[in-house]
């Protein structure tokens, strides 16, 4: 507010008032300027911390691009370059017109594809013949007496899902619990551990 000096009264303790007065409003001011700010700079700083947070995540999410590969990642690289030489030693060559006198041919070492690592996740995945098969002609039921397997390479990208977890809740129809007060009316799986309380990622995160 501003002053004009006519107004202003001629008594000192009016003016006293007054100035005590416009002084009190000026720390007022600066004091609620100085809250602004804090609360401002408090704000841009979870900001930041929010994006650091994002940027930690995706990492999680994606993978590391820029890092040494791991050992599991290199064993990989070496087991699909022994995949493409293996295809490139069995393709048959195109035949040519030869230069030379035929000599006696020779045998070569058969090379077999080596095994996967014994690290790498195993998941068995059935083949079976349907139930309505597994009877003999004669009547009597086939007997299981041995089985084939073959192992098959499976990439799975990095990916993101969402586990829904489901606790089923029991509880008795017919006495609703009365029958003992010291035992709970519903009954319900505990809940699962988690990495923090209330966190959002799951246990494989």
């Amino acid at each position: 507010m501003s002053l004009d000096m006519n107004s202003l009264p001629n008594d000192v303790k009016e003016l006293k008032k007054i100035i005590i007065f416009q002084n009190n409003k000026l720390i007022d001011q600066k004091q609620k300027e100085v809250e602004y700010q804090e609360e401002l700079r408090l704000q841009r700083l979870k900001e930041s911390e929010h994006l650091d947070q994002i940027e930690r995540l995706k990492i999680q999410l994606f993978g590391r691009r820029t890092e040494k590969w791991s050992q599991i990642e290199k064993d990989q690289g070496i087991l699909f370059n022994e995949i493409e030489s293996s295809v490139q030693e069995d393709s048959p060559e195109p035949e040519e017109e030869s230069l030379f006198t035929p000599v006696k041919s020779h045998t070569r070492k058969k090379t077999g594809r080596k095994p996967f690592p014994d690290y790498f996740p195993r998941i068995t995945i059935l083949h079976d013949i349907p139930e309505s098969e597994k009877t003999c002609s004669c009547g009597h039921g086939l007997t299981r007496i041995g089985e084939e397997s073959s192992e098959k390479l499976d990439i799975i990208p990095a990916k993101i899902q969402v586990e829904v977890h489901v606790r089923p809740k029991y509880a008795c129809k017919k006495c609703e619990g009365t029958s003992d007060e010291t035992l709970p009316v519903v009954k319900i799986a505990p809940v699962y551990n988690q990495i923090a309380e209330k966190s959002m990622l799951s246990s494989g995160s």
